[in-house]
């Protein structure tokens, strides 16, 4: 059998230690190069080689914040950061432009938000880089804080836009959490949201910033919806301000600041991911957590600020089911919008009875709480006034436009058209008498505001009637329900509001022609609910 020979020895030692010396000085060599390069990368030891830059966008009352942990952070990251805030993270959303690789927001809803708009899902490396809960600061003012809900309905209470920012959207949540845990109703929160969003502030180009509100309730009283970091900051600066800083009984909606991976591009996920744990991992110096105090910030725990500063200990409220979430946030949108109502008052002869209680007769109790109300309309919302009954009508109409359908900032021949409606309103009772022909000054209104719609606001009819149809007509309830139904375009929505006055009102009817289009049907019994129902009818002029 053939035998493969062994094979041959080296004869020469030195050779043999050689060959064996550089394989470990190379193995040595591979080592040490892995090793430096790994510390270069963290930043151990002085060792660093060329890191990569990533972009941190915070917002604007946390930045220094986030800088002062980027000064901190191990590793050979730059890092660059830039004060941006919510709202304009939204509009770089908008106009899609990039996004930073790092995010601090002012709360997990606007992350969640921008993540749901750019489809793009974001890592959450830390929940909280700070915390300060939403409170309301004030001077002079009388302020229900039983709720949140009851709170927000305080008259000229200052905040900012809840589209565009969190502190601004928090007490909207705070309330939203109410109705949730049933410490309110939704009805309460609609008729304070619409109270709130039809205010200028909603809609400025600019809404006033914090401290600019800080600043006007220091000077001339008031109330604002303000973070508590803000207001003992101003409560320290100006001590004898008397600036008072509560949160309602319930509790308060917490900013937290969460820290998120938001980079768009996949190849720089995992680096960015490091660059942000770095960031996490600096929040726990001691150095940071002063520089948090020291600005009126609470730590991630929401433990109270020493010294009895700000609200002190608070309950935290979330709201815990999402949809509601996006579902409050989009009713504020559509509240915010300008509206756009014809309002149609009852002339018929049964306006000149006296009202229960009072020595107002329905017209006169009618036109006091319009008169009253028309100042709380800003300027961009349009209003025309159309009273039907039998004196009121012209040129064979059961009904005339007593003011045009138009913005209340708009010019005309006797100043704006605000001071037209006010005259207008003043005219109603010496239109008073005949009968109410419901049906056809409906369907006309309809027609008319449907075939102007406007895009850009809500468009809606508000019927104030103490009386059902009961003028001599060849249109029965069932042709003219259906004809109202037949007119309904879903392209151009318009809602109906009906106000009944008394017992007297067709509710039947005014719920049904409400029902038809949308909207929410009310019925007043007193004065004071007159005041009460125009303003949830206000409310809900966007939709039952």
């Amino acid at each position: 059998m053939a035998r493969h020979s062994a094979a041959p020895q080296s004869s020469n030692p030195t050779a043999r230690r050689v060959v064996i010396v550089g394989a470990a000085i190379l193995a040595i060599v591979v080592v040490a190069g892995l090793v430096i390069a790994g510390l270069s990368r963290v930043g151990i030891g002085g060792f660093c080689g060329e890191g990569w830059t990533v972009t941190v966008a915070a917002e604007p009352d946390i930045a220094d914040h986030v800088r002062f942990l980027a000064e901190g952070a191990d590793g050979c990251d730059d890092f660059e950061v830039e004060a941006v805030s919510s709202a304009d993270i939204s509009a770089r959303v908008t106009a899609r432009e990039e996004l930073p690789d790092i995010w601090v927001p002012d709360s997990s809803v606007r992350l969640d938000q921008v993540s749901h708009e750019v489809q793009v899902p974001f890592t959450t490396v830390l929940n909280s880089v700070a915390s300060t809960p939403v409170v309301i600061a004030s001077r002079g003012a009388e302020v229900d804080m039983s709720t949140w809900t009851a709170a927000l309905a305080t008259p000229g209470l200052a905040m900012g836009d809840p589209v565009r920012s969190g502190i601004a959207d928090a007490p909207v949540l705070a309330a939203t959490s109410e109705v949730e845990t049933m410490r309110s109703t939704s009805d309460a929160l609609d008729a304070s949201m619409a109270a709130l969003a039809q205010g200028q502030a909603a809609r400025m180009e600019e809404p006033p910033a914090p401290r600019a509100m800080l600043d006007a309730v220091v000077a001339d009283g008031g109330a604002a919806v303000v973070s508590e970091q803000q207001a003992v900051l101003v409560q320290q600066e100006l001590p004898d301000a008397g600036l008072q800083v509560g949160a309602p009984a319930t509790g308060a909606v917490f900013l937290t600041y969460p820290l998120a991976v938001t980079t768009q591009d996949p190849t720089r996920r995992d680096e960015v991911t490091g660059a942000a744990e770095a960031l996490r991992d600096a929040t726990s110096s001691e150095e940071h957590l002063e520089a948090l105090a020291a600005d009126g910030f609470r730590a991630a725990d929401r433990a109270p600020l020493a010294d009895g500063a700000g609200v002190g200990e608070t309950e935290a409220l979330v709201v815990r089911d999402p949809n509601r979430v996006h579902s409050t946030l989009q009713r504020w949108r559509l509240l915010a919008m300008p509206g756009r109502s014809l309002v149609l008052v009852d002339t018929s002869g049964s306006m000149n009875f006296v009202m229960p209680g009072t020595d107002a007769t329905r017209i006169q109790a009618l036109v006091q709480t319009a008169t009253a109300g028309l100042g709380q309309f800003p300027d961009d919302a349009a209003l025309g006034l159309w009273a039907f009954g039998g004196a009121a009508g012209r040129d064979g109409m059961p009904y005339r436009e007593v003011a045009p359908l138009q913005r209340l900032d708009a010019p005309g021949d006797g100043g704006a058209h605000r001071d037209a409606l006010a005259g207008a309103l003043g005219s109603l009772p010496g239109l008073v008498g005949g009968e109410t022909d419901l049906y056809r000054s409906v369907l006309d209104a309809y027609a008319m505001v449907r075939d102007s719609y406007d895009p850009n606001a809500i468009n809606s009819i508000i019927v104030i009637s103490d009386g059902a149809n009961d003028a001599t007509s060849s249109m029965s309830r069932e042709d003219f329900l259906a004809r109202l139904r037949e007119s309904v375009d879903p392209s151009r929505p318009v809602v109906v509001v009906t106000l009944g006055l008394l017992e007297d009102a067709d509710p039947a009817t005014l719920a049904e022609i409400s029902d038809a289009t949308g909207g929410s049907s009310h019925i007043a019994r007193t004065p004071d609910e007159v005041v009460q129902v125009f303003a949830e009818a206000i409310g809900q002029r966007g939709g039952a």
